[in-house]
């Protein structure tokens, strides 16, 4: 399109402000609307951005031939941007005609045009919008999900003039058995109302179909309904929208809005081998003593929301547990040179001739579990390549993190993206004090945790980690390996390794 064209209205006509009763001109253009009174500047511009749909209807009164466009719009506050975007609706009268159906017809022309250009925008490959398929989880936290569906998208959704085909998940892995047979050419996208849990089923499921590799370009959207709601809060943090301080219902009907008006962006996914050779992928973090033993331990909180992992953190740092293990990685280019802040860590460079050509397919109780072809690594059952780094440590926090925020006060790893191609890796070794631990906890918000000289970091593309034991009384308990959880979900505590 040339600039000539962008200039010109792709429509233009004068309203009446149903609640002020001032004559108004509106130019509709590709990206925006232009409201004039009496100048010839306008006097607002309406962000196509902002405008989540409209709406055509007739007055109240008998006599009344006029017909309406209702435009629906989520307004950011340009001077505080920590606010939520604020609801607001343009109620505007057409009565150019002298009959009901005639100036229907025209506003209809209106609100077709728009419906036309934001559903382009939303899904530039097609022009006709299928539903949304979205799942509810009715108990997720603090079991608020139902109404969130009910009260905050649907009324989004209906404004957006989309349709969408709701799946309550009736027990774990439901979403994940319910996507591996899904007709996914009968749905535009996915919706998870929910905790990071019920994102992490429907990942595994789209992955675990026989056509995984066009059924993971079906975009997936997030909207929270659960406790930590940590990927609703990566969007946010990433494309600089608030989260901070809302309500639940609020957040949700911010992230809703922000679902019907931004295209699909690509997301770094990691592939995960555990000892059994199962394979499993993840979206968010893998977690490792203290943080996973608060993750699972805080689960009998659920009724608190986000408040679960504060009281589990505080009870965990005052029942402090060390874990050693044995860390191996494969440095992200960046790091290479990688030297840890405390010099009594040793790095141990690994001696070994492993071919990463060997491919292997792998039968686990007559289900064929195909093996990713990892580009990284070896198989789990015998040395890490040759170019890795190995770290044996007793080990206080271990985090590995593909997203910025692991929960809404847990800024992990700043640098994050979508996509930036690296996993972030933060561990504490043992030494650090609680009074220390618990003051780390406190920063952790903006990040201030990577300042720390006790706090190490590393991006990677690849890892290892073999679980040792507890550490009881200068020995090590084999028996206890720690909690390990993948997006927040308990896999099996040993041998794991991983890769971008």
């Amino acid at each position: 399109m040339t600039s000539a064209e962008l200039e010109s209205p792709l429509m233009s006509d004068h309203f009446t402000n149903r609640k002020s009763k001032t004559q108004l001109k509106l130019e509709l253009y590709v990206n925006l609307i232009k409201f004039y009174s009496k100048n010839d500047m306008p006097d607002f511009i309406l962000s196509l951005n902002d405008l989540a749909g409209s709406s055509i209807g007739k007055g109240h009164k008998k006599d009344d031939n006029s017909s309406y466009l209702i435009l629906y719009a989520y307004i950011k506050n340009s001077k505080n941007p920590n606010l939520k975007r604020k609801r607001i609706t343009y109620d505007l009268e057409f009565s150019k005609f002298s009959t009901y159906e005639e100036n229907l017809v025209h506003v209809s022309k209106w609100h077709s045009r728009l419906d036309r250009i934001l559903k382009q925008r939303l899904f530039p490959d097609t022009d006709k919008f299928k539903p949304f398929l979205v799942f509810v989880n009715p108990n997720s936290g603090s079991g608020k999900a139902k109404n969130i569906y009910f009260e905050r998208v649907c009324p989004i959704l209906s404004e957006a003039n989309m349709s969408d085909v709701l799946v309550f998940t009736q027990k774990q892995n439901f979403a994940r058995e319910y996507v591996k047979e899904a007709k996914l050419d009968d749905f535009s996208a996915i919706l998870v109302i929910s905790g990071d849990g019920l994102m992490h089923e429907v990942i595994n499921g789209l992955m675990e179909r026989k056509d995984w590799q066009s059924a993971i370009k079906m975009p997936v959207g997030h909207i929270p309904g659960g406790s930590a709601n940590a990927l609703s809060c990566c969007v946010a943090y990433l494309s600089k929208e608030t989260f901070k301080g809302l309500p639940i219902e609020s957040f949700a009907a911010q992230s809703c809005f922000n679902l019907t008006k931004s295209l699909a962006t690509p997301i770094d996914f990691v592939a995960y081998q555990l000892k059994n050779n199962r394979i499993i992928h993840s979206f968010l973090s893998f977690e490792w003593a203290i943080i996973a033993d608060v993750d699972l331990e805080s689960e009998k909180y659920r009724f608190m929301g986000g408040m679960r992992f504060a009281l589990g953190a505080a009870k965990r740092i005052l029942n402090l547990r060390v874990y050693r293990g044995r860390f191996s990685f494969l440095p992200a280019d960046d790091c290479k040179n990688y030297v840890p802040k405390d010099s009594s860590i040793k790095i141990n460079r690994q001696h070994s001739s492993i071919d990463l050509n060997d491919i292997q397919t792998i039968t686990d109780n007559d289900t064929e579990v195909k093996q990713a072809n990892f580009k990284y690594l070896a198989p789990i059952d015998q040395p890490v390549p040759n170019d890795w780094l190995t770290i044996e440590e007793d080990f206080v926090l271990f985090l590995v993190s593909y997203l910025p925020l692991i929960s809404p006060d847990f800024l992990a790893a700043p640098e994050a993206t979508f996509n930036d191609g690296h996993m972030h890796v933060i561990f504490i070794k043992q030494g650090i004090t609680k009074a220390e631990l618990l003051k780390l906890f406190t920063i952790t918000e903006n990040g201030g945790h990577l300042n720390s000289s006790v706090v190490e970091y590393v991006k990677v593309k690849a890892f290892r980690l073999e679980p040792l034991g507890l550490i009881s009384n200068g020995q090590v308990q084999v028996s206890n390996k720690g909690v390990m959880m993948v997006d927040g979900e308990s896999v099996p505590s040993d041998i794991i390794q991983a890769e971008i």
